[in-house]
């Protein structure tokens, strides 16, 4: 506790102390980020956390999240019209919407290739999932496109279209440019325009001078990938940017400073520690199940959200439609991690290679883990590897566990598909039954049916026992005083088009 006081005081002198907040101009926004993109096309999107609310300046969908709030509101479709078995959808769009980069106007041509591109199995999207349904589109003539089903989409318009598979991209622009470079000089109809990108240094924003909408208030936007907690701090205190965050331990002095505010949401986000099935010692249920008793929840999450974060017992958050209220809560118990690992032939233990990013909440996590560990006989090997380097190694099994987490929205379909698939599975985990239960809740309109679909599929997730849930996180945001960030959506996203300076 000595040691926590000195550390909150020392950083409120240092705050205190800082003369250099609002140095920057207010042409221009700095935004620190937890890492760099990898990509900036929407059908190849590798996190929301890192790349949605780059790419939310740069596209618009047919339809999007009003700022703020969960209500889906028309984008470049002013109207729709949906059959009565919901397998014919007709948009209308609005006219006159430009491109960046003089790619010209905006049509039915560009919404059918945007979305066929991502079902084609030549391309390879890995959010083909999202659109699995979609059977094909019709130009029905220049501002009019019909969406044909082959049943009905029931998350169409609460995760799909509103998220980073319903932006339009320039059907011109992806077919001179090809797939891959597109990726790194996207073309969409967005407020903002890419104006340049270092990566790991910057990404540079632009206002687009011919944005249909309404045009934002501040003309540049920069995001700065800064990995460390305690980098983004100084950057913070020294004005080097406008929006940043803290470490869990920190936040409270920057809420005692008036020369920044502080905002805080409920985190739609999902962590999880996760174990690799299809090779020792995982592939072993037992030995999952004896992990899963070895380690300390409640204090692997108090130790790396200080209190700010509660314990996750199932993959979706409390609240959302589909939770599995009854969800067993698993508590630490060496005794019978023991009894478990006798059982798996491992009376005497064994090791755990780990990989977790280099951000401090996991490794924080990581230490608890292995110290809980350790108690039942159980070695764990922490390994910290940069994002990109983690996503590889991770998702091809080259870990025995891993700690993960990744942002969602407030449809359970969304949050449980990407462990249905194979494009993004980390654990290397199959359950059919699981896939074909994720399938049928995608068509299900009944809520009743739909909610024992959901639950259904938590239970199989349970009973392979191959992630042990954390925590949905608590998303902070810290701005410097002057900084009028606008609208937070309720999962703590970013609307940077609505921000403005004091």
């Amino acid at each position: 506790m000595k040691i926590k006081t000195i550390v909150i005081l020392l950083l409120g002198l240092l705050l205190m102390g800082s003369s250099n907040v609002f140095a920057a101009g207010k042409d221009e926004l700095k935004i620190a980020m937890w890492e760099d993109v990898s990509t900036f096309d929407p059908g190849w999107m590798t996190s929301a956390e890192r790349e949605l609310v780059i790419m939310s300046c740069l596209y618009n969908g047919l339809v999007k999240y009003k700022e703020g709030s969960w209500e889906v509101v028309p984008d470049l479709a002013e109207s729709w019209e949906v059959s009565q078995d919901g397998k014919t959808i007709t948009f209308k769009l609005r006219k006159g919407v430009q491109f960046h980069k003089g790619f010209g106007e905006m049509t039915a041509e560009d919404v059918k290739f945007s979305y066929e591109r991502i079902i084609d199995p030549a391309v390879k999207s890995p959010e083909k999932g999202q659109w699995e349904l979609l059977d094909h589109i019709e130009v029905v003539d220049k501002y009019t496109a019909k969406f044909f089903f082959k049943s009905r989409k029931v998350t169409l318009f609460t995760s799909v279209l509103p998220m980073n598979t319903g932006y339009i991209v320039s059907k011109k622009a992806v077919e001179s440019m090809g797939h891959e470079k597109f990726g790194k000089n996207p073309v969409g109809t967005g407020p903002y325009e890419l104006a340049s990108w270092k990566p790991k240094q910057h990404v540079k924003l632009e206002t687009f001078g011919k944005y249909w909408g309404q045009m934002p208030k501040i003309n540049k936007m920069t995001f700065l990938p800064i990995v460390e907690d305690s980098t983004c701090e100084t950057a913070l205190k020294t004005g080097e940017i406008q929006i940043g965050r803290s470490s869990m331990i920190t936040f409270g002095s920057f809420e005692k400073n008036s020369k920044f505010k502080v905002y805080s949401k409920p985190a739609l986000k999902t962590y999880w520690l996760g174990m690799t099935v299809n090779k020792p010692p995982f592939d072993k249920l037992e030995l999952r199940q004896a992990f899963r008793y070895a380690v300390n929840v409640d204090s692997i999450v108090e130790a790396a959200f200080y209190g700010t974060a509660k314990r996750a017992n199932t993959v979706l958050p409390p609240g959302l439609p589909d939770y599995w209220a009854k969800a067993p809560v698993y508590k630490q118990d060496i005794q019978k991690a023991k009894s478990l690992m006798k059982k798996a032939g491992k009376p005497d233990g064994f090791t755990v290679k780990l990989f977790v990013p280099a951000n401090d909440a996991e490794r924080i996590m990581a230490e608890v883990i292995k110290a809980d560990a350790a108690k039942a006989g159980i070695e764990v090997v922490i390994e910290v590897k940069e994002i990109g380097a983690f996503n590889e190694a991770a998702n091809k099994g080259q870990t025995d566990a891993y700690i993960q987490f990744y942002t969602s929205t407030i449809d359970p379909n969304y949050i449980m598909q990407w462990f249905a698939g194979e494009s993004w599975n980390p654990s290397q985990w199959r359950n059919a039954e699981f896939t074909n239960l994720i399938k049928a809740g995608a068509s299900e309109a009944d809520p009743q049916k739909r909610n024992q679909i959901y639950v259904d599929a938590q239970k199989l997730t349970d009973k392979d026992a191959w992630a042990i849930w954390l925590t949905h996180g608590t998303k902070f945001w810290i701005s410097q005083s002057n900084v009028n960030i606008g609208a937070i959506y309720p999962n703590g996203r970013l609307a940077p088009w609505e921000m403005s300076f004091n």
